[in-house]
């Protein structure tokens, strides 16, 4: 339960957590994987316009492992 909510349009998400975001976004960095606080508890996504899908995939598998790695 790392995940309360996804919210967005677009290209434009925020991922709401269940905690305060700060750790999560340490450790997206990290990995090398740059976002923003939005809010309480919001991480915010905003990739540039001309994003390839080989890239969402590498940051999707980023934030996936860094919620198996907060578990």
């Amino acid at each position: 339960n790392i995940i309360k909510e996804i919210r967005g349009k677009g290209l434009l998400i925020g991922i709401q957590l269940h905690f305060d975001q700060t750790n999560f976004i340490k450790k997206l960095m990290e990995k090398r994987l740059l976002t923003i606080r939005a809010g309480e508890n919001v991480v915010r996504i905003l990739p540039p316009l001309n994003v390839k899908i080989k890239e969402i995939n590498i940051a999707l598998k980023i934030i996936d492992k860094v919620c198996s790695e907060i578990k």
